[in-house]
């Protein structure tokens, strides 16, 4: 069975009673869980009985969320995340793009249904488990219709695997393009099952591992998280927003035993003296992903976690949640760190990377390129957008038909196949006539403030060219930027040093939890810093 769901269905059967989901303070068992999402299910195939294969989960975090998409998966559709705290505007395109016809709606996004609902271009079917009467809202909103928690009792289905095609949808994603608009991602239940059966057994896990979640359901990332638990019998911890502000602490409360979690966490974590030395015992395997995870983290971390292996994932959402990794060995492997950052690593088991120069050809060993992957788990383009796609994913004279996707990350492989993450295509920019990796001014800003929260912008632009550097450090202290720029200069060339240093009491994060380097420049536009 190619379903994505066919792990957390195996969990069902054999252990029905173990806990599957912890949240807030409450412990839902795998029955528990199949029950509820066997409901919405049912629901689903009631109130829209088509064959359109996606339906929208416009929750977060609560029960509500993780049962619709247990839900939507068991009633055979690919499920569309759609977070509470995106734009109004932001969320109308997601539902209008993805053509949904169905929405399972949780309480934490009541504020914002009401004006989906007012300026959705097409009629709705809202499955509302969290809500008694819906009859106010059906006056309301006259060509949309209401399923409440009232109606959900009156069912009683079965929690059955639906039949789906490796090819078939598991979960459609919009990620930031660089237009302003996301793009669509759909990734079959064939992509996801690659990831989750190669993680499982990489990392074996089993019932007696209790996993954080620290990724919101938009995010890719979030599914290694449900899936990679659930498949093999263990239970989730969602980091609610106030255990945010002490993740260390949570971890020690629930002996959490695997990690996953953006380096921005860890980082925030360090600023606020969590990693103290054997301060998590229980953790047995840590990951990062989503951004270069700075070297002198990783050192912490394996410090902190002294029972835990410290490993560093990569890959993009269209290649399905990461793609390689590279194990921390401890700072007598620092010399093949770049930039101070940790190696992206190699590529998983029947995954393959290639890095190319910008004619086309394969870049020698130590010669910067652009990383092109293909494998199993590479999607096949992007949702309903023929000509993105059609510049992303291509294929390559000396492979055939073999799909590649173009990640747009610039690295270098050394001579074991290691690959170095050293910038991205869209962070290189022309200053003075030279071309520059943000990535490398980071590493000196974050040398120069001895720890991770620091990141360099470019800025300001004139007619689409770069006249400056700004740096940017988290610190609720005054600076001393005259240090850290004298810092800089014994490390960078003149062109590359910052014109000025930003303290800022944090830096802002977007959706997926990693510094915002666009939302600085705003700040830099709009005159606020």
């Amino acid at each position: 069975m190619a379903s994505l769901l066919r792990g957390f269905a195996q969990s069902v059967r054999q252990h029905p009673t173990r806990p599957a989901l912890h949240l807030h303070d409450r412990t839902y068992s795998y029955e528990a869980l199949a029950e509820r999402a066997a409901i919405i299910a049912d629901a689903i195939d009631a109130v829209a009985p088509s064959d359109y294969p996606l339906a929208g989960v416009f929750a977060a975090e609560s029960l509500t969320a993780y049962s619709a998409i247990l839900g939507t998966l068991a009633a055979g559709r690919g499920y569309v995340p759609v977070h509470p705290k995106f734009p109004p505007r932001r969320i109308r395109d997601i539902v209008d793009r993805a053509g949904l016809d169905v929405l399972i709606v949780g309480r934490e996004a009541l504020e914002q249904l009401e004006p989906l609902l007012r300026r959705s271009k097409r009629s709705l079917a809202i499955i509302a488990p969290e809500f008694d009467d819906l009859r106010l809202w059906a006056r309301r909103h006259g060509r949309h219709r209401f399923v409440s928690s009232t109606a959900l009792a009156n069912l009683s289905p079965t929690f059955e695997l639906p039949k789906v095609e490796p090819d078939d949808m598991a979960y459609l994603l919009f990620t930031s393009g660089s237009t302003g608009r996301p793009k669509g991602v759909p990734v079959s239940h064939g992509n996801a099952r690659a990831y989750v059966d190669y993680i499982c057994h990489a990392y074996g896990i089993g019932p007696s591992d209790r996993a954080s979640q620290t990724f919101k359901l938009a995010f890719d990332l979030s599914v290694h998280d449900l899936f990679t638990t659930w498949s093999c019998g263990a239970c989730l911890y969602p980091l609610t927003q106030s255990d945010r502000m002490a993740p260390g602490r949570f971890i020690r409360r629930h002996e959490l035993t695997l990690w996953f979690s953006v380096p921005t966490l860890g980082m925030t974590m360090d600023r606020f003296r969590q990693l103290r030395p054997g301060a998590f015992p229980s953790l047995r395997a840590s990951l990062f992903c989503g951004e270069p995870l700075p070297a002198s983290l990783a050192e912490k971390w394996a410090e902190a976690a002294p029972n835990s292996s410290v490993d560093n994932l990569y890959g993009p959402t269209e290649a399905t949640i990461a793609f390689t990794a590279h194990r921390w060995r401890g700072f007598d492997a620092s010399p093949r760190c770049r930039n101070g950052v940790v190696p992206l690593g190699q590529p998983f088991p029947a995954q393959k990377t290639r890095v190319v120069r910008e004619d086309g050809r394969a870049a020698d060993v130590g010669e910067p390129g652009e990383l092109l992957l293909s494998g199993t788990q590479v999607t096949a383009g992007y949702w309903r957008a023929p000509r993105i796609t059609s510049e992303r994913y291509i294929t390559l004279e000396d492979t055939g038909d073999r799909l590649w996707y173009r990640t747009g990350d610039i690295v270098e492989r050394d001579e074991e196949g290691c690959l170095h993450f050293l910038g991205r295509v869209d962070d290189q920019i022309q200053l003075q006539g030279h071309r520059v990796e943000l990535t490398e001014v980071d590493h000196a800003l974050r040398s120069a403030v001895e720890h991770d929260l620091a990141i360099s912008v470019a800025w300001p632009y004139e007619a689409d060219q770069v006249g400056g550097i700004v740096g940017f450090v988290a610190s609720d202290q005054p600076l001393d930027e005259a240090s850290i720029l004298e810092h800089c200069r014994r490390l960078l060339p003149p062109y590359m040093i910052p014109s000025r240093i930003v303290g800022l009491e944090s830096l802002p994060r977007n959706t997926s939890g990693k510094i915002d380097r666009k939302a600085l420049q705003e700040m830099l536009d709009s005159g606020e810093v």
